[in-house]
């Protein structure tokens, strides 16, 4: 999986640094630490806004990019477990976003990719909502945030699996949530932004 892909590396068999349930647990912290580097990196007291918006996109992320390229490179499913038994894992960057995507049970699917990719989603979005919906931000976050981001993350990993083995990148992903990053100086909204359909 790890050729396919730009700038993941997924890892079968083991279970990596920070386990979902870790990870998840460790949001708090997260959030405090991407909050103390943005400030640094932009000399001026970040807003909490962003750090929550993204630790949500990289919990989320976790499952949506290993179960996307999963289905999209071969006849298999990953397992993703639960958010109490989770059979994922990862291992952060030094930029706090997870680089290596680890999982351990994989079962054969469908030879038809379409339908690897809708059983995927199905299996992720179980394992999306219930991460949503069980998220503490640490502000106020609207249940549009919270379960637009579980969409808009699929559609996001479905749309780098779907480049990465062949298909093309295809139209930017029109998001229903919004990172902030747009809060921070010399910052814009990303392609796809809600902001921008606002505005339009």
């Amino acid at each position: 999986m790890s050729r396919h892909h730009g700038y993941l590396e997924f890892v079968g068999g083991r279970t990596l640094s920070l386990p979902l349930s870790s990870a998840f647990s460790f949001s708090t912290k997260w959030r405090e630490e991407i909050t103390a580097q943005n400030s640094r990196l932009y000399a001026v007291p970040a807003p909490p806004q962003v750090a929550a918006a993204f630790v949500l996109q990289h919990l989320l992320s976790i499952p949506a990019q290993i179960a996307a390229l999963a289905a999209a490179t071969g006849p298999w499913e990953v397992d993703l477990g639960t958010i109490d038994s989770p059979l994922i894992s990862c291992d952060l960057a030094d930029g706090m976003y997870p680089e290596r995507l680890g999982f351990l049970s994989v079962k054969s699917a469908s030879a038809d990719r379409d339908t690897r990719i809708a059983g995927a989603r199905t299996a992720y979005r179980i394992l999306g909502n219930a991460i949503a919906d069980a998220y503490e931000p640490g502000v106020k976050m609207s249940s549009r945030q919270r379960f637009g981001m579980v969409d808009d993350l699929w559609a996001m990993a479905e749309r780098d699996a779907r480049a990465a083995t062949g298909d093309g990148w295809g139209a930017v992903v029109e998001r229903q949530s919004c990172c902030f990053i747009y809060a921070l100086p010399g910052c814009q909204e990303c392609a796809g932004c809600p902001r921008l359909a606002m505005t339009d």
